[in-house]
């Protein structure tokens, strides 16, 4: 029977300021090895059903990155209340994933095994981390860190059960799972062909695109290399020409990595670490001793180009060319995160937007081929919008309201499009959505100029940076 260090040998208190997991898993490092995590977890075949089906790295790759990253720093740094409320909004998330692969097998996000093989491949990536970094972690340590990352599964609502209990047979666990469970499927080429032609970030959204598309056919392909560089040798080759790493690959790897760790020993930690946890890390320390406005709207624009815009910038979510129910969910899913919606306003905000799919195939898919292509969606936006697109922009409006005095004001706004926003810009689209003068934006008037935007009468920059964003 192995030795090692159990969870019980450590403190059941969940890590705070001063853990391993509060040291490692906010750095802005973690970057270096993330994409081999989320091609790890792709590869498990419950979770690559799952993004076959409900994906949208064609269209926003960095929006997984990006999210994924967010709840990381949510259920480990935030207060307890605030851990909950997080766990509690990836169950419904993952509850909104299910449905039936290409054999037959029905799918979950909510399947335990699979929970608990996304939730370790962090583990994997931390270690990774700083084994390339050129400061590994030893066997104490590792053990340390992984019985604190337990607690933080449990906090999630990972089964206890479906993760080993110890760092030894973690490492049987994750050998054993790369080798006769991981695939290398559908989900994961369109994984991986998406980092190959990444859009610009929206902090690149000022680079003129045809200079970003000649520099990204580089970038994606060499993003690409450094993820499969990373990757567990055995699962390199299961996927083939996907999986070679280029000569030199390796030791371009090794010298970001170690760049990364010497800069994060150098530079301050408002620097080295993500926002969310940079706040409560100097938070803790401090106990111990701070967009775009809504566009304008343009009327002179050419209202076909506008639409046929709006419809590939926010409609398309998976990248597909139609629309269908995923696409949908996806916008729901990305509002109630953002407003961090409570488990009975996310329902009905879904259920609102499934209304609308479901007006949207009854009034437009003229063919009944079960989706809306861009013809049927100009024809539609051309006439007067449904009651259900109505009412779902309404109910977008009124979660933006979250005190529930009929006004968007600048606090409501910034749950919206975050508050480290300028207020300046905050107030400039206050100006541009006021549309009768009074110097108050009412729900009504976000609703209308949230539901001009869709039907591509006007442009949004609000709906470009939540939406539109990779």
């Amino acid at each position: 029977m192995s030795d090692a260090p159990r969870m019980s040998d450590h403190t059941e208190r969940f890590p705070g300021a001063g853990s391993l997991s509060w040291r490692y898993c906010g750095q802005w490092r973690l970057l270096t090895t993330i994409g081999r995590a989320i091609v790890l977890e792709t590869a498990h075949p419950v979770v690559g059903a799952g993004v076959v089906e409900f994906s949208t790295y064609r269209r926003h790759p960095w929006r997984r990155i990006e999210q994924t990253l967010l709840s990381l720093q949510r259920l480990l740094y935030q207060d307890e209340a605030d851990r909950e409320r997080e766990a509690a909004r990836l169950r419904r998330l993952h509850g909104h994933i299910k449905g039936v692969d290409a054999q037959g097998q029905a799918f979950s996000g909510l399947d335990p095994q699979a929970q608990a093989w996304v939730h370790l491949t962090v583990f994997d990536a931390m270690v990774l981390m700083c084994e390339l970094g050129g400061d590994p972690l030893d066997d104490e340590r590792q053990a340390e860190l992984y019985a604190e990352w337990l607690l933080v599964g449990r906090q999630s609502g990972v089964p206890a059960s479906e993760m080993p209990a110890t760092l030894e047979e973690y490492r049987v666990y994750f050998d054993e799972t790369v080798r006769e469970r991981l695939t290398a499927g559908h989900g994961v080429e369109q994984l991986l062909d998406a980092l190959g032609r990444l859009p610009a970030p929206a902090q690149l959204s000022f680079v003129p695109d045809a200079v970003w598309s000649a520099a990204c056919s580089v970038l994606g392909t060499g993003i690409r290399a450094l993820v499969a560089a990373t990757l567990p040798p055995s699962y390199r080759e299961r996927l083939g020409e996907r999986g070679k790493v280029p000569f030199g690959t390796e030791a371009v790897l090794s010298l970001a990595c170690r760049t990364a760790a010497v800069a994060g020993d150098l530079l301050p930690t408002r620097w080295v670490y993500m926002p969310l946890a940079a706040t409560y890390i100097a938070a803790k320390r401090e106990a111990g001793r701070g967009l775009r406005r809504f566009g304008a709207r343009d009327r002179s624009a050419d209202p076909a180009a506008q639409l046929a815009d709006a419809f590939v910038r926010i409609l398309d979510q998976t990248g597909d060319g139609v629309l269908s129910w995923p696409d949908l969910a996806a916008l729901a899913r990305v509002f109630s995160d953002r407003l961090d919606l409570a488990a009975v306003d996310e329902e009905v905000m879904y259920a609102a937007f499934h209304a609308w799919w479901d007006e949207l195939r009854a009034t437009a898919d003229a063919n009944h081929d079960g989706v809306v292509d861009a013809d049927e969606y100009r024809v539609l936006a051309e006439a007067a919008p449904g009651a259900a697109m109505a009412a779902l922009m309404v109910r977008v409006a009124t979660a933006v309201d979250r005190d529930g005095d009929g006004r968007i004001d600048q606090a409501d706004y910034a749950r919206l499009i975050g508050s480290d926003l300028a207020s300046t810009r905050r107030i400039g689209w206050l100006h541009a959505v006021d549309t009768d003068g009074d110097g108050m934006v009412t729900v009504e008037e976000f609703a209308e100029a949230l539901r001009e935007s869709v039907l591509g009468r006007a442009r949004s920059d609000t709906l470009d940076y939540v939406l539109g964003r990779a």
